[in-house]
């Protein structure tokens, strides 16, 4: 039973994503998961935000490795649950492993602030936030007001910071508004 902590992890880490990281804003839903994407999974297993429980990430991690329910999974024999963890490892509904990125942004301005003490700053195009946006959109961003006209902006990147998670958001090149990228960063200055 070597491989049921992991099993338990992961439950924890969409448990996680979806009820902490993935929050009403208003009309609007605001997100930057960092284990699973949140946005595939609401959608495809049915989830109620409101309503999202350790018990039902559990449920749903044993569906996503083809399980019939939790217990079924952690109580399966060390080989199927070594191939259940490769199942899932290599799902489609598990972000890969991001790289943390250390970037200074003390000294850029902040144009908008949003309520849950996330703020957007106007930056230079700076050589990491340009290989952010080169990533594939894995959050979907609707706060600070009206955002949609700093992503028209050609001179800057707008970034989304997120203190209560150590992240930011930035804006997918060549994506159509509100796709964005999550990265966990390091040294944000104002963080």
């Amino acid at each position: 039973m070597k491989n049921v902590p992991y099993f338990k992890l992961q439950a924890k880490n969409l448990f996680h994503d979806i009820k902490l990281d993935f929050m009403q804003d208003g009309d609007n839903y605001v997100c930057a998961p960092r284990f699973f994407d949140v946005n595939a999974i609401v959608s495809d297993f049915d989830i109620d935000i409101d309503d999202f429980s350790l018990m039902k990430a559990q449920h749903i991690i044993a569906k996503m490795v083809g399980a019939d329910s939790w217990k079924d999974l952690i109580s399966a024999d060390d080989i199927v649950l070594e191939q259940k963890k490769l199942i899932l490892d290599s799902s489609e509904y598990k972000l890969k492993r991001q790289k943390v990125y250390n970037i200074d942004l003390s000294e850029y301005e902040k144009v908008a602030e949003g309520k849950a003490g996330d703020y957007v700053l106007k930056c230079p195009h700076l050589p990491e936030l340009e290989e952010i946006m080169k990533l594939k959109p894995n959050s979907y961003f609707l706060s600070c007001g009206d955002i949609d006209e700093y992503a028209r902006d050609a001179k800057h990147i707008y970034v989304n910071v997120i203190p209560r998670m150590i992240a930011i958001r930035v804006m997918t090149d060549g994506a159509k508004y509100p796709d964005w990228y999550a990265v966990e960063v390091k040294n944000t200055g104002k963080m």
